[in-house]
């Protein structure tokens, strides 16, 4: 621990479910938090419902547990409308796993947008793929993958709305993002000491720290909520 007298304090950019703040808590660890997106889950039925039964594409494309979450909403609206199966690729162990709650097994999953359009991009039989995300989504994995001649149709199905915060940031120790959006959204009117690391859930948030401050990246071992406090705990019993 990097002090006996003092209690790191941990800045996250999303309020953490009280599990995860009894982890922190556990470990010596004092968490602040605040969150800097809003999410919801607003979506047009009809235009949802037609992309996933629609026969165009062969593939889908699932890269946040947001999406997943409007699918489920469909579902529970329409219990009858039956999914027709076709490849499915995800980003994230959560979405994964969600999907599979309603019935859609994941194909392949990785731990960022960009791998995963590196994947999909490999398959000789994919042509166009359905992509469902929000409406600030990034374009890294649509930009990559019409660059090798696949088709997006990118499919709305959540509205992330930016909040612009300022927080006291001086006696920050480390910071929690857990998405690009988040950083973005963060950085807009803060700013923090040089040496104080951003834990970070995957490789497209630590590109979007980066594009907003110089400060250190560390990406935890595994792309989830679980991953990225394990990653803080190991961090400062390190340090």
């Amino acid at each position: 621990m990097t002090s006996e007298s003092k209690r790191p304090l941990i800045f996250s950019t999303r309020v953490l479910p009280p599990e995860m703040e009894e982890a922190l808590n556990n470990a010596g660890l004092e968490l602040q938090s605040q969150n800097f997106i809003k999410v919801e889950n607003t979506f047009d039925e009809n235009s949802l419902r037609e992309c996933l039964l629609h026969s165009e594409s062969v593939a889908r494309v699932f890269t946040s547990k947001n999406a997943v979450r409007s699918i489920k909403a469909l579902l529970q609206s329409e219990p009858n409308l039956q999914i027709p199966e076709k490849k499915t690729f995800t980003v994230g162990i959560r979405a994964t796993e969600m999907l599979e709650e309603i019935g859609i097994k994941s194909n392949v999953r990785a731990e960022n947008a960009l791998k995963l359009a590196q994947i999909i991009a490999r398959n000789p039989d994919v042509k166009s793929i359905d992509f469902f995300c929000g409406n600030k989504a990034l374009d890294d994995l649509p930009e990559y993958l019409e660059s090798k001649n696949i088709r997006v149709h990118k499919e709305v199905v959540y509205e992330t709305e930016l909040v612009h915060a300022e927080v006291e940031t001086t006696n920050f120790d480390a910071l929690i993002f857990l998405s690009p959006t988040a950083a973005f959204s963060f950085f807009k009117k803060n700013k923090v000491k040089p040496n104080i690391p951003a834990i970070c859930i995957g490789a497209t948030t630590a590109e979007a720290v980066r594009l907003r401050c110089e400060n250190p990246r560390i990406n935890a071992d595994d792309p989830s909520l679980e991953g990225v406090v394990n990653k803080v705990i190991d961090y400062f019993n390190e340090s």
